[in-house]
């Protein structure tokens, strides 16, 4: 097994194929003990999910999947979104596949000069009190990503709209959503430690619903809120 740094942890794990690669930017000389150790089968893999004919693929999400429930012992999850950084904080746009996530973190690195911190899948974790946002190996068919921690400025909950607004959302508003774009495949206890952490993300982090159309104007509009909110 191989080691890496993934979320400031240590992460001890044997890959291949795609996940090696988007994992090289990860990779240490293992000269620490590890904090996760990432072990799967990949016959019982096939097994369980039969739609899934690559192993290639079913070791990409195997490995994410199994990293997500891991993280929960250090005060982390997973979040499905599309996470950029712009004058050293995160934001970060989530939505279901297909809604225009990616569309719109392009515009903010376009027309602001943002870069990508990880466009599918970054690590969200409590660090001595900052929420920070982190880029992982599980970044996407593109592999944007970058291994770094950054302090998370706030989290947009994105969905297509005939104009371009955005306000604030409660805790409870955005609780439903957040759970519905984190991980899934978790046992009652790790459910309960991820519907604990993430209720205390959106009582310290800034969280927004944005109404978009895919055009210029929409991501001028989340900057300005968004990025106001962070500075306050």
């Amino acid at each position: 097994m191989s080691f890496y740094r993934i979320a400031d942890l240590t992460v001890q794990m044997d890959v291949s194929g795609r996940t090696y690669q988007q994992a090289q930017a990860y990779r240490v000389d293992g000269s620490e003990k590890a904090d996760i150790v990432l072990q799967y089968d990949m016959q019982r893999l096939a097994r369980l999910n039969p739609d899934i004919k690559d192993p290639d693929i079913m070791q990409y999400l195997a490995t994410g999947a199994l990293f997500a429930k891991e993280l929960l012992a250090f005060d982390g999850s997973f979040l499905h979104s599309s996470a950029v950084v712009l004058d050293g904080k995160a934001y970060l746009f989530s939505a279901p596949s297909g809604t225009g996530k990616s569309t719109h973190t392009e515009k903010w690195c376009r027309l602001f000069g943002a870069r990508y911190l990880n466009d599918d899948k970054p690590a969200l974790r409590c660090v001595d009190g900052v929420w920070m946002a982190y880029g992982t190996p599980w970044s996407g068919k593109y592999d944007l990503s970058s291994n770094e921690g950054v302090p998370i400025g706030g989290v947009a909950v994105l969905r297509r709209g005939e104009e371009n607004t955005i306000k604030p959302l409660q805790p409870a508003e955005a609780l439903p959503w957040v759970m519905s774009q984190s991980s899934y495949q978790l046992d009652r206890e790790d459910m309960e430690k991820q519907l604990a952490l993430l209720d205390r993300f959106l009582r310290q982090v800034p969280i927004w619903q944005l109404s978009c159309r895919n055009e210029d104007a929409a991501a001028v509009v989340s900057r300005n809120a968004m990025t106001a909110a962070s500075a306050d």
